[in-house]
């Protein structure tokens, strides 16, 4: 047990290693694009080709490491309800690895890629988003109808959100692509020319409210899901701490309303455009670190091995699907498509959101259940031995119960694939309190 446990931290700080790894990566993707827009100097095609590889090799790396740490974490179940998406998805993300692999190609060898493999990348990996998040919405809706739990509604309305955001996000970006055939290697800068639409403003418009919207929104589920840290730290660096990504996220939009920099973007456009998007190009990432801190921090205060690493893969989808989704950057049709691979992150991110917060629910109600069924055994057994009542006949009973038991936690293993939480030291415990309480009852 002990040398697992180690294997499994170990392995542990890999996945997050190759995260912050990963997010790096999907910084540098997205911020080069916005920030040679606002460059008309001659580049070094060939430096951001090499680039382009090496965060094209940095995603099919840690979506391999991600996935596999899904597989292991879940106990590498064979039931339908886990398997069979685990595997779709798995097909997804090579699908997607290899698009990148022959988007690559194309410019090695024709000094050209194909706009039209961008746009099924994109609808692929945002599809399954839209999946994904429609599925954890109707989850997290049905446990709001029989529980009301106040923390659980934002986050019915945060799924819904993300849901609806990744639907404009897909239109918007596609609609666009349509109107380009070939990007080719260019001789000056790295912008091609995009296909705007009478509609592009309508779905800019809807891609904008919709991603303001899904970010209060979890922020607001995130703040009431740590409302209790606050009694740790102090109310007021509570309350600090959550509102800076918040402020940071909103400050971006401020020219809308109030520009309040206008006078020094006048006298330095170019400079203030670059430090404007490359310091604000982080505001996504940080909201997502908040998100995901948050199910790390409940993790922490779950003792259960299966749900803590449940909650820790939550955290990690939520952190990846803020920092990745920003496709709006391949409407300028970069050469190289800087962005495509952190479009690619997306559809995984939303996965590992579902998947994390599905079997940390269904672990939990494994639990209730298997406590329930342990006390009816109890019960039962001490109520045929109830004029006898010898230690001899308890221990008996404490094994009787322990074979059923475990019989029923592989039972309603293979009906959802997920793993209980419950050990076989947590039974124990549990069947010594019951055989207490139901002494006690019974005198």
């Amino acid at each position: 047990m002990h040398q697992h446990n180690t294997r499994t931290n170990a392995y542990g700080k890999i996945v997050f290693v190759s995260l912050c790894i990963a997010i790096g990566a999907i910084i540098i993707d997205t911020s080069i694009v916005k920030v040679y827009r606002f460059i008309t100097t001659p580049v070094s095609l060939d430096r951001d080709i090499a680039t382009f590889i090496v965060i094209a090799i940095v995603y099919a790396v840690v979506q391999y490491i991600l996935l596999r740490s899904v597989r292991t974490e879940t106990g590498n179940s064979e039931h339908f309800t886990q398997n069979l998406p685990h595997k779709i998805v798995s097909i997804i993300q090579y699908v997607l690895v290899a698009l990148l692999v022959f988007v690559i190609l194309q410019m090695l060898v024709n000094q050209a890629y194909n706009i039209a493999i961008i746009a099924i990348a994109t609808t692929i990996s945002y599809g399954l988003t839209i999946v994904m998040t429609g599925l954890l919405a109707l989850r997290f809706f049905s446990w709001f109808e029989s529980t009301k739990n106040t923390v659980v509604l934002p986050y019915t309305l945060a799924a819904v959100a993300l849901s609806i955001n990744a639907i404009f996000t897909l239109v918007y970006v596609v609609q666009v692509l349509r109107g380009v055939s070939y990007i080719v290697r260019p001789h000056i800068g790295h912008i091609g020319q995009v296909g705007l639409t009478p509609y592009s403003d309508i779905l800019n418009s809807g891609y904008i409210i919709t991603s303001i919207v899904s970010f209060l929104i979890t922020w607001i589920a995130t703040i009431l899901l740590l409302r209790h840290y606050s009694k740790k730290i102090g109310i007021a660096k509570y309350w600090i701490l959550v509102t800076i990504p918040l402020v940071y996220f909103l400050s971006q939009f401020q020219p809308i309303f109030l520009n309040l920099f206008s006078d020094y973007r006048m006298s330095n456009p170019i400079l203030f455009d670059v430090l404007y998007t490359v310091i604000f190009n982080l505001s996504k990432p940080i909201g997502g670190i908040l998100f995901g801190v948050a199910f790390w921090i409940a993790a922490r205060s779950v003792h259960n091995r299966p749900v803590k690493d449940y909650l820790r893969i939550s955290g990690y989808g939520l952190l990846l699907l803020f920092a990745s989704n920003q496709a709006t950057v391949l409407i300028n049709s970069p050469y190289p498509p800087f962005g495509m691979a952190a479009v690619s992150f997306v559809g995984l991110s939303s996965y590992l959101i579902y998947i994390g917060i599905y079997s940390s629910a269904a672990s939990v109600a494994q639990d209730i259940k298997l406590r329930k069924s342990i006390r009816d055994s109890v019960e039962r057994q001490l109520d045929l031995l109830r004029n006898i009542g010898t230690a001899q006949m308890e221990k008996e009973i404490m094994k009787k119960v322990l074979n059923v038991t475990k019989t029923m936690s592989v039972e309603i293993s293979e009906q959802t694939g997920v793993e209980p939480s419950l050990e076989e030291q947590d039974i124990s415990d549990y069947v010594d309190e019951v055989i207490k309480e139901t002494r006690q009852t019974m005198k």
